[in-house]
């Protein structure tokens, strides 16, 4: 697997390499035309032979370079692409956690929610059935002092 680091120097490389093909094809092709025309019209001197053929070789190894260049370019982007691909799934992947998280946290704030209603329910009920405890308890005591004022009425009468 290519490092995300590495594709800045391999980008470099590879514009290094394809600037020196460059500079070496045009000035090959100016040799082999040269030659070309110097071999065809005298064929019979070696020297001219020579020349043609080691610059026709020439642009047949800077042929190959390019060649080569391209395919480890090609082969570059494939494992880029695929790297791409990988990292889109563990994305989406992340996105759907993600958005499950943020569904229970949504949840989440809804019993807060929904909690603070119930304890707020609950003291109100509390406090309804601690009101009607007091008012009871009152009611009881006055019933029972009044229940008292009136036996002890009817006792001292009764004497």
């Amino acid at each position: 697997m290519m490092n995300t680091n590495e594709i800045p120097n391999k980008s470099q490389q590879f514009d290094e390499k394809i600037n020196n093909i460059e500079k070496q094809f045009f000035s090959a092709l100016d040799d082999f035309k040269k030659y070309y025309v110097y071999y065809n019209k005298n064929p019979e001197v070696n020297e001219f032979q020579n020349y043609y053929v080691n610059s026709k070789g020439q642009l047949q190894s800077i042929s190959k370079d390019l060649f080569i260049t391209t395919n480890d370019i090609s082969k570059n982007i494939e494992i880029l692409n695929n790297q791409m691909k990988e990292v889109s799934i563990k994305l989406n992947n992340e996105k759907k956690i993600y958005d499950e998280s943020m569904k229970l946290l949504g949840n989440l704030q809804n019993t807060k929610n929904g909690s603070e209603v119930l304890i707020s329910d609950s003291k109100e009920e509390y406090n309804k059935q601690y009101y009607y405890n007091v008012e009871l308890i009152c009611g009881i005591l006055i019933v029972g002092v009044i229940l008292a004022t009136f036996f002890k009425s009817k006792v001292i009468k009764s004497k």
